[in-house]
């Protein structure tokens, strides 16, 4: 059991002993419940902050009549409530925090007015912070408190019993409605929506859903008693989008209507999604009701799911779980936690603060793991996402996040390690530690050699195949063959009939016997035996490619293999016309799958000799099996089509499409062809399937791997080119 060190006093206790404080009679008292202890939420009006103390805290506070002196009190407190009464440190603390709200009336001398000022000096350098936030900057616009009164007796019937059941309606009523019409359709829809035509509908659709979001919090907050003031734009990325201020939620008393509060703006979103399902479903696909619906209903129903209701990002899921785990200010004592752990049970620090309870240490260690890595994680998509479209703010945003991410966190552990009081004889074993688990990470990521993998798709096909066509057009009478047959070179596949073709070879015959026995009459004169040889001659060229036409009617197969006609019966009887396909004939020992591989990756393929690039494939219908090429070559050149439309967006594949081109075979970015043979002695695998192939040319370390990753996306958004331009 670890043991908890409260202090009792303070060196700066005599700064504020004297101090005759009370509270401000503005100041507004909520009580609350958390896990079954009884806390205090102290709102400022004016500033519309919310400070939360505990009970004893309250206790402390409320003996406080600008009467008593704050030592006075705090020995009043301390008999009533021994050691649960706050210590000398946290009532420094909590006068700290409402001198610096402006809830403290008291006549402060100076001394007393610069221990207290530290505590408001924090809250001025994190406004500063927010200010210097050039993505999230917010510009209040409106009070809509008269709009909210004037529309809440509709929406206090919108949100009883009779809206959660009609909500429930709607909702499953939409949801039915989208699964009757099919996902094939609902990606063809989402393509179109994201179309770049489409960004500025869908633009104007997200700021109109988004307001109907912020009204819902507005709604909601109104219904059980809260108050809200203000309304206006905040810039996500630059992005125009409503925001609301419904703080005054957190004063509730009840966590379930906390939670309702933060989940409204999501329940109004999946209402109008809901709505605009009816509207998607009976409108006409080309018409522009019909595209707008599906842009409200992609964007309250999506991006609800993904941002609103992630309480990994302080948005709505965050405070809704915070409220349910009734843990306040989630994030911030999740770090502290999480940071505690480690001087407590490494560094063997003594700390002050106690332990939260037990049922909230795994949740807390938890969140703090995941949401670190998180808002890392979303801090580098945004920086990259800014970087494509406004490169020199990217670069500044970029060198902004090494600097938050890397160098002060460095140096603060740094100062940390040098000049922190709490390491008082533990400064050797923290220092040792944190230079082992830097250099742990050092030889990990700087040294340790990891193999460089990267992967494209492509689809199965026989290396040897021949086409059929029926060269000759006609009557189909027999066939031979079958679906699936094995054949060798000259079988015959297919038998035509074309009488016409007949008759004029026979014709052809008769005409060349008679010029023959002309020839041979007309041994007297030299003339006219030239004359009849050279029609003999071009008699006999007709004759010639009228058999070849005949004989083009029975069709062989061309090569050995494996006979590909599906609909081969069918054509029994039926008239063909000349370059008509018939068929396929595939070789199935050897398959090859040919893929497109970026100009990063095909250069990092050309960095080993041929002999050695030696990639995995897996078959879809094969997958749990690995599979080694016996053959791989890299076709020199880029170029600017796939070599078969499963590889680009619209077939499933990886590779971006150039959205003009109606075939959807030519790249946005040019790519190299890369062909993978198979060995497939005993025909075990089947052609046309997906197959997924994996190269590993070497080895190195992940600093290496991570910096060659990001250079390679540098450089393959900057070869797309606008969709405005021609190529």
């Amino acid at each position: 059991m670890t043991l908890q060190l409260r202090p009792t006093f303070s060196e700066s206790w005599y700064r504020v002993a004297e101090l005759r404080a009370k509270l401000r009679s503005s100041a507004h008292i909520f009580r609350q419940f958390y896990r079954g202890e009884r806390w205090y939420v102290v709102r400022d009006p004016a500033g519309n902050q919310f400070h939360r103390l505990s009970d004893a805290a309250y206790r402390f506070v409320g003996l406080l009549d600008g009467k008593r002196t704050v030592a006075e009190a705090w020995e009043l407190v301390g008999g009533q409530l021994a050691d649960d009464a706050p210590t000398q440190p946290e009532v420094i603390q909590i006068l700290s925090q409402l001198y610096s709200a402006n809830l403290l009336e008291a006549d402060i001398s100076p001394d007393a007015t610069v221990l207290l000022r530290r505590h408001k000096q924090l809250q001025k350098k994190q406004m500063q912070g927010r200010l210097m936030n050039v993505l999230f900057p917010r510009i209040p616009l409106w009070d809509p408190d008269k709009f909210l009164k004037r529309w809440m007796p509709v929406m206090r019937l919108l949100l009883s019993k009779f809206g959660a059941i009609l909500w429930l309606v709607v909702v499953a009523a939409g949801l039915f409605i989208l699964t009757s019409r099919g996902w094939d359709k609902l990606f063809a829809a989402t393509s179109a929506a994201t179309n770049p035509s489409n960004w500025f509908f869908l633009w104007v659709t997200f700021v109109l859903i988004k307001f109907i979001h912020e009204c819902g919090h507005a709604f909601a907050c109104r219904r059980f008693g809260g108050e809200v003031h203000e309304m206006g734009i905040m810039f996500l990325v630059f992005v125009p989008t409503p925001y609301v201020d419904a703080s005054t939620a957190w004063a509730f008393a009840s966590r379930w209507q906390r939670m309702f509060v933060g989940a409204a703006g999501m329940i109004f979103e999946l209402f109008v999604a809901s709505i605009m399902a009816f509207v998607w479903a009976n409108t006409n696909e080309t018409s522009m009701w019909n595209q707008l619906a599906f842009n409200a209903m992609l964007i309250a129903s999506v991006t609800t799911i993904i941002f609103n209701a992630n309480p990994l990002l302080r948005y709505d899921g965050y405070y809704m779980l915070s409220d349910w785990l009734e843990i306040p200010n989630l994030q911030q004592r999740s770090t502290e936690y999480a940071m505690g752990l480690i001087k407590r049970h490494i560094f063997r620090v003594k700390m002050q603060q106690p332990l939260p309870p037990l049922g909230q240490r795994a949740w807390m260690l938890v969140y703090a793991i995941c949401s670190s890595i998180y808002r890392v994680f979303v801090g580098i998509a945004i920086i990259l996402f800014v970087a494509f479209k406004v490169p020199v703010l990217g670069v500044l945003m970029a060198i902004g996040g090494v600097i938050t991410w890397l160098v002060m966190p460095v140096v603060k552990l740094g100062r940390y390690l040098m000049l922190e009081p709490e390491l008082h004889r533990k400064r050797g074993r923290a220092i040792a530690f944190s230079s082992a688990v830097a250099a742990a990470i050092v030889i990990l990521i700087g040294l340790i050699r990891f193999p460089v993998h990267f992967r494209t798709e492509g689809v199965a096909e026989p290396l040897r195949q021949e086409r059929l066509y029926a060269m000759t057009s006609g009557f189909v009478s027999q066939i031979p063959a079958h679906d699936g047959q094995l054949v060798h070179k000259g079988d015959p596949i297919l038998i035509c009939r074309n009488d016409e073709l007949s008759t004029e070879v026979k014709q052809l015959q008769h005409v060349l016997s008679a010029l023959e026995i002309r020839r041979q009459s007309n041994v007297s004169d030299p003339a006219q035996r030239q004359i009849d040889e050279i029609e003999i001659a071009a008699n006999r060229t007709k004759l010639a490619d009228a058999q070849r036409r005949l004989d083009d009617l029975t069709i062989r197969a061309p090569i050995d293999g494996r006979l590909v006609a599906p609909g081969l019966e069918d054509l029994s009887g039926r008239f063909l016309p000349e370059r008509t396909e018939v068929a396929m004939v595939a070789a199935m020992d050897q398959l090859v799958v040919r893929s497109v591989l970026q100009q990063a990756d095909a250069e990092l393929a050309t960095m080993v000799p041929k002999d050695q690039l030696r990639p995995e494939v897996r078959l879809a219908g094969a997958s749990d099996q690995v599979l080694h090429a016996v053959k791989v070559e890299l076709i020199q050149g880029a170029q600017q089509e796939v070599a078969h439309p499963s590889a680009t967006w619209a077939g499933g594949g990886e590779v971006a499409a150039d959205p003009r081109d109606e075939r959807q075979m030519r790249t946005l970015v040019p790519q190299f062809e890369v062909r993978v043979t198979l060995d497939n002695a005993g025909e075990v695998f089947h052609p046309g399937q997906m197959a997924v192939i994996r190269f590993r040319p070497f080895s190195r370390p992940l600093i290496w791997q991570w910096t060659n990753s990001f250079l390679r996306l540098i450089q393959t958004e900057s070869m797309r080119q606008p969709t405005g331009m021609t190529p």
